[in-house]
């Protein structure tokens, strides 16, 4: 195993609390990107999964950088305590999902032991553990969510996360380290030694996966957080624009006496939410307040974190069961008669198209 001091020192504990502070602010960056898969393949979930390494990247460079026992799963407690709070929509069960991952890790590190002295062995049981530690949000959120969801679909979408956590979490969180190791910013004696770049190029070359991940992690969350992301957004207001004769902000105390009540289920493919009522805005009466255009044909939901939903107009400015509610976070989407993934939480945009 890895040679383990028994205390943290002050730079052990700072490096944990950044990389679990910037892998929990950037996982829903990661979930955007994750969407964005899933729309682009039109399927409401499980594509989304070639992302899932990226939420062990930070874990797995945490446990590498402070080789101690129990750093993995500190650090994915941490990790999920800062997704938490920085609204992900999973709400406290994402705190347990990341702090089994950490677990995992922690225990891959176990078994795999000191890299430096087992070679490429000892390499593959970290990044085997480190696939094993993606696919597992996929079994943590069957366990805890109800899903109707065929056995088979649910082994694939899990071997796609395990994939993706070989791949991100294993493979480019040991390059960004190798990088680190050969740019002097750091230096471990369980970081495999490499000569020195003999030139600019060699050393761009040699290191490209670790500076490509890197690039494009800050370049694209840099992008989500500028275009996409809408933070301070009021969760208690929300745009009505695009093919309108009158765009506004729609805001429910505008619209007092216009409540209606619906009971509807929220069946998805990891939550299930039992029958209750709901009570809010018909989406329909608030689009009338703008006067869609004559040309007008879709509706697409935006929410804060960028998730978003598409409609056909005609149906929703017909639909009874298709309303804005107020709940603790802010404006959610409750769609009766459609599949609980077009159910969209913070609500920020009705864009009419």
């Amino acid at each position: 195993m890895i040679d383990e001091e028994p205390l943290l020192s002050t730079r052990d504990i700072v490096t944990i609390a950044i990389l679990g502070s910037l892998g929990g602010a950037l996982s829903t960056f990661v979930g955007y990107l994750g969407n964005l898969i899933n729309l682009t393949l039109g399927v409401p979930f499980g594509a989304g999964q070639f992302m899932a390494g990226l939420h062990v990247f930070w874990i797995v460079l945490m446990r590498v950088i402070v080789p101690r026992s129990g750093v993995g799963t500190a650090g994915g407690l941490l990790k999920g305590l800062v997704e938490m709070f920085t609204g992900s929509t999973h709400g406290v069960v994402i705190v347990i999902v990341s702090l089994i991952q950490g677990a995992i890790v922690d225990g891959a590190a176990f078994l795999g032991g000191n890299p430096k002295n087992n070679g490429t062995i000892s390499r593959l049981v970290w990044w085997f553990g480190a696939g094993i530690s993606s696919a597992s949000n996929v079994i943590v959120f069957q366990l805890l969510y109800f899903s109707g969801v065929p056995i088979l679909y649910i082994a694939l979408i899990a071997t796609l996360a395990f994939c993706s956590g070989v791949i991100f979490a294993g493979f480019f969180a040991w390059e960004t380290l190798e990088f680190l190791n050969d740019t002097g910013v750091m230096s471990y004696a369980f970081l495999t030694s490499r000569s020195p770049a003999r030139s600019r190029r060699s050393f761009v070359l040699r290191n490209f996966p670790a500076i490509a991940l890197v690039l494009f992690l800050t370049l694209g969350s840099t992008f989500y957080v500028v275009t996409v992301a809408r933070t301070f957004a009021d969760p208690f207001s929300c745009e009505v624009m695009g093919l309108v004769e009158s765009p506004y902000v729609f805001q429910p105390s505008a619209f007092t006496g216009q409540e209606v009540t619906i009971e509807a289920e929220l069946i998805g493919a990891y939550t299930h939410i039992p029958p209750a009522n709901y009570s809010g805005y018909l989406v329909s009466t608030i689009l009338l307040q703008a006067l869609p255009q004559e040309d007008a044909s879709s509706l697409r939901i935006v929410a804060r974190d960028g998730y978003t939903a598409l409609f056909d107009l005609y149906t929703v400015m017909n639909d009874p069961r298709f309303l804005l509610t107020e709940a603790d976070d802010g404006l959610w989407l409750i769609a009766g008669d459609y599949d609980g993934s077009l159910w969209v939480r913070m609500v920020t945009r009705l864009e009419v198209g």
